[in-house]
């Protein structure tokens, strides 16, 4: 990898501010000063101002989105997710699943596509769980309804995993994630939303408070990459 694209993937500065630190010497390579933006580095120890400088690495992130806050890059009228994070390689980062405005619950972030298209191919057999609150009457049929699979429009749900955790909540888990899809189906069997949390992505639950996000430790993004 060229130097200069090296130093800035780091989050050093861009390509032009860069590119002028090479060639004012402020710039080593194995402690020897290189002043060619298009010197070739591999895992060479790369000195920035006399101070070491991290390479590009990829990022896993989880969030527990509030609601209200919009699963988008930018908006001019409203908070987004990516105004709640602060980290430096947020502008490279995609959501794995994006919630609803009104719901809330855990969000994967990343920049390795690899990762993101495991987290959300429902060829992958990622089971993603839902805590739902509930007006109405909820019955085993509705239940076996959930489990076989429900008709919508444009396509029939998989199979869901379902356990009813008290009179007016139950626990939904689903391979897809398609638009306003957990909403129509709690609809389909006429019930009344009135909550909506997603809990756990695989088997990685949210254990943050809401509105604050970490990366994930090695492990638990290994499990989704196998």
């Amino acid at each position: 990898m060229r130097l200069d694209k090296y130093i800035s993937n780091a989050k050093i500065g861009t390509r032009r501010e860069v590119k002028a630190l090479i060639k004012s010497g402020k710039v080593k390579v194995n402690e020897k000063i290189i002043k060619k933006s298009d010197y070739k580095v591999t895992n060479e120890i790369i000195e920035v101002n006399n101070n070491i400088i991290t390479p590009h690495k990829k990022i896993y992130i989880m969030f527990n989105k509030p609601k209200g806050i919009l699963s988008a890059n930018k908006d001019y009228k409203r908070k987004t997710v990516f105004d709640l994070i602060k980290h430096p390689y947020v502008n490279e980062l995609s959501i794995a699943g994006r919630l609803d405005l009104d719901v809330h619950g855990l969000l994967l972030l990343s920049n390795d596509g690899t990762f993101i298209h495991k987290v959300i191919s429902p060829k992958k057999n990622v089971y993603k769980t839902y805590e739902i609150i509930f007006e109405g009457v909820f019955t085993e049929e509705k239940k076996k309804r959930l489990e076989s699979g429900i008709k919508l429009n444009e396509f029939t749900t998989k199979p869901a995993i379902v356990s009813l955790l008290s009179k007016n909540k139950l626990e939904l888990k689903i391979l897809e994630g398609k638009f306003h899809q957990v909403k129509r189906m709690i609809a389909s069997i006429d019930l009344k939303l009135i909550d909506l949390k997603r809990t756990s992505i695989g088997s990685l639950k949210v254990d943050i408070p809401e509105g604050t996000y970490r990366e994930l430790k090695e492990f638990e993004y290994l499990s989704f990459l196998k």
